[in-house]
């Protein structure tokens, strides 16, 4: 359980309807890698590619981590969220941006793209508004919250970065290769916001859901060194003098390396006798770290260069390491909000489900299968550049996306009167045992 919701914290409908709009997302982009295969098998920079990338990036990643924190700052760093209408129209202002965005990178208009990177912009300055506000005055710096602060920076910059670069299509004012500026761009994005968002959490929350030690300290100050520094030194490396990149890299896969090595310590030292598909999905998600530092560092240093490898490497960090690893944080905490939301109230009083009861351990199961099997054979498809494996492994994704999307609909099924009464049979009584 990742923690009680109290007074200070948001409805739980709130990160709800920012988890479940981010899960339309990711079956989007899951039907998307199939439809481009032939495109995928080409450049990078190619419109509709793009248009993926921001389908996963902003609508799957970003919303689901901007949902999850406004359950996640109250329980883990003990602070009420500022401003929940601000949250909310956050969100409209965030699904109405990407939604052009993505749009108008498929039909290559640069002039709707700027406008609808702007409204993106605001909705991060929305986020971070919010965010900083119910932080002001936060004395309790651990490593989790120094790694949030540092993410949110990284976001910040992203978003600036972003517009500049929409804008640039219009007036050509930046200095410097167009590519070198969408790689700076892109690992801003991964390794400046994303990363970051992942290790934090990850500290505080395996350990609540393995019954496991805490990451060691050493572990620790390696991860907030080696993203402190290591993100600015990829960034400087690629706008600016080269032999900063791989310096910069070695210190971010020595930071991704040390997460990976405490989550298997995390996983070897628990108490918790099974594991549910949410932790299967991290765990999982976690063998991902070592092909995408491998092709990280490679192509740092230059030992490995052209689109394939980059689409490679993009493929193991977003669609392995991060989507696998929110997937799984999402089949823990969507049926516990749902939970509290509809039963929360009535607990104690009358016959309730628990909250595993919520779960759909099949779909679980067979969405853990078909999405890990699919990143993988995505993996190695994009680094052969194959139009017919991609699109292969992009039917895999979809089917495993779907089975995904029908155990997240499944627990939100309970929100509505109908799904609360046909599962008062699955509950017990206060005082009976739990199961």
């Amino acid at each position: 359980m990742i923690g009680r919701p109290d007074r200070s914290g948001p409805s739980p409908m709130l990160p709800l309807a920012y988890l479940a709009c981010a899960t339309v997302a990711f079956l989007a982009a899951a039907i998307g890698t199939a439809w481009l295969a032939p495109e995928l098998a080409g450049h990078y920079y190619h419109p509709r590619v793009l248009a993926l990338t921001h389908t996963v990036t902003l609508g799957w990643i970003t919303l689901s981590i901007m949902g999850a924190s406004y359950q996640l700052i109250p329980v883990v760093l003990g602070r009420s969220i500022w401003s929940e209408r601000l949250a909310w129209w956050e969100l409209g202002v965030w699904v109405a941006g990407v939604t052009g965005m993505v749009a108008h990178f498929s039909l290559g208009s640069w002039g709707g793209l700027g406008a609808a990177a702007a409204m993106v912009a605001v909705g991060v300055a929305m986020h971070l508004v919010n965010v900083g506000l119910s932080l002001r005055g936060f004395t309790e710096w651990t490593f989790t919250a120094r790694l949030m602060m540092l993410a949110h920076a990284g976001l910040c910059l992203t978003a600036l970065l972003g517009v500049a670069l929409a804008a640039n299509h219009l007036w050509p004012v930046l200095p410097g290769a167009f590519l070198d500026r969408l790689h700076a761009h892109v690992q801003l994005a991964l390794l400046g916001w994303i990363a970051p968002m992942i290790l934090a959490v990850a500290a505080r929350v395996y350990p609540m859901f393995l019954l496991a030690p805490p990451p060691l300290p050493w572990t620790c100050l390696v991860q907030l060194w080696g993203i402190g520094v290591g993100v600015p030194a990829v960034v400087a490396g690629l706008l600016g003098p080269r032999g900063l990149l791989p310096l910069g890299a070695f210190a971010v896969a020595a930071a991704a390396g040390s997460h990976a090595w405490s989550v298997l310590e995390m996983a070897r030292a628990r108490k918790r006798p099974s594991l549910d598909w949410g932790l299967r999905f991290s765990l999982t998600a976690t063998a991902f770290i070592l092909p995408a530092c491998v092709l990280g560092l490679g192509l740092a240093a230059g030992r490995l260069s052209g689109s394939r490898a980059a689409l490679g490497y993009a493929v193991s960090v977003l669609g392995g390491w991060i989507s696998l690893t929110i997937a799984g944080m999402m089949l823990k905490i969507v049926p516990f909000l749902v939970w509290y939301r509809a039963y929360g109230s009535r607990a104690g009083r009358e016959r309730v489900p628990m909250v595993g009861d919520l779960s759909a351990p099949r779909l679980e199961g067979l969405a853990h299968g078909l999405l890990a099997g699919g990143m993988s054979l995505l993996t190695v498809a994009t680094l052969a550049g194959d139009a017919a494996w991609i699109r292969a492994s992009g039917a895999i994704l979809t089917l495993g996306a779907l089975a995904f999307a029908a155990a997240i609909a499944r627990a939100l099924g309970h929100l509505s009167p109908r799904g609360r009464t046909q599962a008062a049979p699955l509950g017990r009584a206060a005082g009976e045992p739990a199961r």
